[in-house]
């Protein structure tokens, strides 16, 4: 079945400002990130080999906007025979505590396992910047009304630049589809296009790409292009920080991802991720998908 967009639809602006917002809060970075630009180098981490080295870093915290309802844990993800697995848990009642004592805290609440948040998970990040060329991942999404899995890469005011983002996300809701963005100086795509895939991306491990240039943006899903945008001015300046990360929207994301139930649960699973900068030919994801 061919992967065709589905017909756009329109949001208010106070709706893709909330979505802004809640994608720059997400992307804090590991510690000396905002005072070094590393320029990343071409890789490929391929996770059931490999596992995370030293180029990864886990996050570890609570944002303390009240409606983002995901902490972020070391234990939302864990290395497993098929890769990493990124889970979604309701956090227990004994392990929820008042928003001003994680800010006061001195990291002993995180290590002994407390949030303010109603649900922990994994957020992975990629140390170094990166620019333009080929992006891939391998992964297979959560399924479940509010859960987000994300792939995409990220600057903005943290590194003390106006918000540029790319993004590949799923929607757990209906994972027989993928959504799409960018945002240039913090502004998303005026119709962000949700687009019907033709399987459901939840069932197994699939790969995923864009690519990054000065006059053009271009997804794929496995060898498919499913969308693009022509012209410098659609596309966001280089450089950024690569992302890969699971959570639960709330009332700002109702419109969009749903309102994740209390009890919500979900599981990840990132098997590769690469990047090769333009007319580069090292090793990517989709080799492994063709016996390279």
């Amino acid at each position: 079945m061919p992967i065709t967009a589905l017909p756009r639809w329109s949001r208010s602006g106070s709706a893709l400002l909330a979505l802004a917002v809640a994608c720059g809060l997400m992307a804090a970075a590991p510690p000396g990130a905002a005072r070094e630009r590393q320029p990343g180098v071409p890789f490929r981490s391929v996770f059931p080999i490999t596992g995370l080295d030293a180029n990864w870093w886990v996050a570890q915290y609570d944002h303390p906007a009240d409606w983002f309802r995901t902490g972020w844990r070391n234990d939302g993800l864990t290395q497993e025979e098929g890769g990493l697995r990124f889970a979604l848990r309701p956090t227990e009642a004994e392990d929820r505590v008042a928003p001003e004592a994680i800010a006061a805290d001195d990291g002993a609440l995180m290590r002994a396992g407390k949030t303010s948040k109603p649900f922990t998970s994994g957020q992975l990040q990629r140390r170094g910047w990166y620019g333009h060329g080929r992006y891939e991942v391998i992964l297979r999404p959560a399924s479940g009304r509010g859960l987000i899995t994300a792939f995409y890469v990220y600057t903005g005011p943290h590194f003390g630049d106006p918000q540029r983002e790319i993004d590949i996300e799923f929607l757990g809701r209906d994972t027989n589809r993928v959504y799409v963005n960018r945002f240039i100086d913090g502004a998303p795509l005026e119709e962000p296009p949700w687009l019907k895939l033709g399987f459901d991306a939840a069932d197994r491990p699939r790969l995923y790409a864009f690519e990054w240039s000065p006059e053009r943006l271009v997804w794929y899903a496995g060898e498919t292009e499913i969308f693009r945008l022509e012209g410098a001015d659609e596309v966001p300046q280089p450089p950024a920080k690569i992302y890969v990360d699971l959570w639960a929207g709330g009332q700002n994301q109702t419109y969009w991802s749903g309102n994740a139930p209390e009890d919500a649960s979900g599981e990840a699973l990132l098997q590769c991720v690469s990047f090769v900068p333009a007319g580069g030919s090292q090793g990517q994801c989709s080799d492994l998908l063709n016996g390279s």
